[in-house]
């Protein structure tokens, strides 16, 4: 398995709150005290009880991950657009990859939730030419909610990068990675690799995708804008660029969630490109599903709308401006990537709500998002 180190050699730095003691750790996401009693199993309080096989909480909510202080924090019982109650502990790696393209790296960023019990792990691939840094609000949310979360940074090039078939073996070499963390304890160690997601933006989203068509490890998929075209110049569909859709969509079983935009399905003028072009964009990827599907597109946004600064530079320039507030568009993004891996990796069937319930309604029916489900979703 490929070799991780860290940048610095230092110890992950906690951020946002929570305090260290050589007592154990106290934080918002929970404090023991005279009620109750902390062992290796958990900890027993007023509010319930808190073990390695879930949690029960005076709501009556049993989850195999999240508790605060007498109340859960998933979908179902805080609404998930709301940030959670876990300090995030946050790593930095370099993922060696000794074959293949020799001497290249996938940096690893990584958000850990201080004081979770059994937490899933989800693993976001950013998009052609975008740096996972673009991304981390959504890591730092799930984190902050009890779910790892790991930035999965690989080599780019506009000319002579990793192909697609690369890229979707390096993200391989990042699921074993986390499971290796999980079972020595390390800094993910909080993480149930059994418990896993893969969520991806663009060209992320299509490799994601095109991964969990020939693995069984990942138990749920989701796509930001995903386009399934080749990508970058000089490059064609073929074996190192392969099609995922509608090729390798019976492939994928798991279920999935899909959430995009048409404001860049087509384009017209000298220098405008189409970045989701509608041969190649999320419609494409839900109408072929074959598994339980949920797609939103959001009214007005653009490709880079889901950004965390979409108005990255070069690469963000490329792609005609949405009408849109992008803040509103990642928030919707951040809400739905929460209740999607909560329903799907902590079985909150409440998080269905807002994916395609009555949560969700508001939203279709102020004309702000359009809402497809597919295949019994």
């Amino acid at each position: 398995m490929p070799a991780a180190t860290g940048v610095d050699g230092s110890v992950p730095e906690d951020i946002d709150a929570g305090v260290m003691t050589d007592a154990g750790e106290a934080t918002d996401a929970g404090v023991t005290t005279d009620a109750g009693v902390t062992t290796d199993a958990g900890v027993t309080t007023d509010a319930g009880v808190v073990t390695d096989a879930g949690v029960v909480t005076d709501a009556g909510v049993v989850t195999d991950a999240g508790v605060t202080d007498g109340g859960c924090v998933l979908s179902s019982c805080l609404a998930p657009d709301v940030a959670g109650p876990y300090a995030v502990r946050q790593g930095s790696f370099d993922l060696r990859e000794p074959g293949g393209l020799t001497g290249r790296l996938v940096h690893l960023s990584t958000y850990a939730p201080v004081g979770a019990p059994r937490a899933p792990v989800v693993i976001l691939h950013p998009g052609f030419q975008l740096a996972g840094t673009l991304y981390a609000s959504y890591a730092q949310h799930l984190a902050s909610r009890g779910i790892v979360t790991v930035i999965a940074d690989p080599p780019d090039a506009l000319v002579g990068g990793p192909t697609h078939a690369d890229l979707a073996k390096y993200l391989g070499d990042v699921v074993t990675w986390v499971g290796a963390e999980a079972a020595d304890g390390g800094l993910v160690g909080v993480a149930d690799p059994s418990l896993l997601g893969l969520v991806g933006h663009s060209m992320g989203g299509k490799i994601s995708m095109l991964f969990a068509s020939g693995d069984a490890r990942p138990r749920a998929v989701m796509g930001i804008d995903p386009v399934d075209a080749a990508g970058g110049p000089l490059t064609s569909v073929g074996p190192d660029y392969p099609s995922v859709t509608p090729e390798l969509m019976g492939s994928l079983h798991v279920p999935l969630a899909l959430v995009g935009e048409t404001t860049n399905a087509s384009c017209s003028g000298s220098f405008c490109q189409a970045c989701a072009p509608a041969a190649d964009n999320f419609a494409q990827y839900a109408s072929h599903a074959t598994s339980p599907t949920v797609s939103l597109e959001v009214m007005g946004a653009n490709h880079m709308s889901f950004l965390d600064n979409p108005a990255c530079g070069f690469t963000c320039s490329a792609c005609s401006a949405g009408t849109d507030d992008p803040a509103q568009t990642r928030r919707l993004t951040r809400r739905t990537m929460t209740a999607f891996f909560d329903l799907e990796l902590r079985n909150d069937l409440g998080a269905r709500s807002w994916l395609a319930g009555a949560a969700l309604q508001p939203d279709v029916a102020d004309g702000g998002v359009k809402l497809l489900t597919f295949n019994g979703f």
